[in-house]
């Protein structure tokens, strides 16, 4: 039997992380459960071990963000596992999730990640089947379809909510880019791993996603690392994506934000584009910016 660590990254969310490691813990296929802190109140922590002392917990004195807090957990693994599944503390999962994408991925060493089909938390309909490009930009593939979905490979990649990573791949690809700090570190991820002959996988399984609990949809936060991390990865991928992540996407974005009048949300991804633009990596400063 192959060794799986689950790996789940926490900040200051004690409700939705025992969720998720409740639903690790009762997989059909074992897996061992590292809990990453990313520098959470330290009464949150405690809370957490003591309600699962059967799981290991690696404690950041700081939050350095999702690709950091993955590599931290991964590093401490790596050398113990034949797989690492990485989940966000918002996600939970059917019984044989985990146990579906292992005997998928079995089957083809090619095979880099696979994810299960992501739905909404408390409902039937599709988040995220992998991602496809629409006009340069990943998008989630059948997002907010009601269906059957079988195990297919993904137009373009994978979501990180819930990706199950052969170690040898992680090996040869490299971890997450930390600079990142948060969003598109998959999807930076699984254009490097493409590049090296790597194939994904969407598997026959479910899980379901609260959706940005953590930082909050279309928070200042996520507007500013959505905006400001696909300019930097697609610079990476070409000219051709990176000219559709500087005018295309962000023309869709604004007229978006302008049929909801939302116009205050406007300067965060602003700020964000500008920041692409230059290159600034790292945490967003938006105790600054964003007053």
């Amino acid at each position: 039997m192959k060794t799986v660590y689950a790996i789940v990254v926490n900040y200051e969310n004690f409700e939705d992380t025992a969720e998720c490691i409740e639903s690790l813990l009762n997989q059909s296929y074992p897996c061992r459960i590292l809990l990453v802190d990313n520098g959470s109140d330290v009464g949150i922590v405690e809370k957490l071990k003591n309600a699962f002392p059967q799981i290991e917990v690696l404690r950041l004195n700081e939050n350095l963000g999702y690709a950091a807090g993955c590599n931290a957990g991964i590093r401490k693994v790596i050398d113990r596992s034949d797989y690492i599944f990485l989940v966000n503390n918002d996600v939970v999962l059917e019984r044989d999730t985990l146990e579906k994408m292992i005997q998928e991925m079995e089957r083809d060493d090619r095979i880099a990640a696979c994810q299960p089909v992501v739905k909404y938390y408390g409902d039937d309909v599709v988040w995220s089947a992998g991602t496809q490009l629409f006009l340069g930009y990943p998008k989630l593939y059948l997002k907010n379809k009601r269906c059957e979905v079988g195990t297919f490979e993904p137009p373009f990649g994978l979501v990180g909510c819930a990706m199950l990573i052969r170690v040898s791949a992680l090996k040869d690809v490299g971890l997450f880019d930390k600079t990142l700090f948060m969003m598109h570190e998959e999807t930076d991820w699984c254009i490097r791993a493409k590049k090296r002959g790597y194939k994904f996988l969407v598997c026959r399984s479910c899980a379901y996603h609260k959706v940005s609990k953590t930082i909050g949809l279309f928070s200042k936060e996520y507007l500013y690392y959505v905006a400001r991390n696909w300019l930097i990865v697609a610079r990476k991928a070409g000219l051709r994506m990176f000219l559709y992540a500087l005018i295309t996407e962000p023309l869709r974005i604004l007229y978006y934000f302008l049929k909801l009048k939302e116009k205050r949300m406007i300067r965060h991804y602003l700020e964000g584009l500008k920041d692409g633009i230059l290159g600034v990596r790292g945490k967003y400063e938006n105790d600054v910016r964003c007053r």
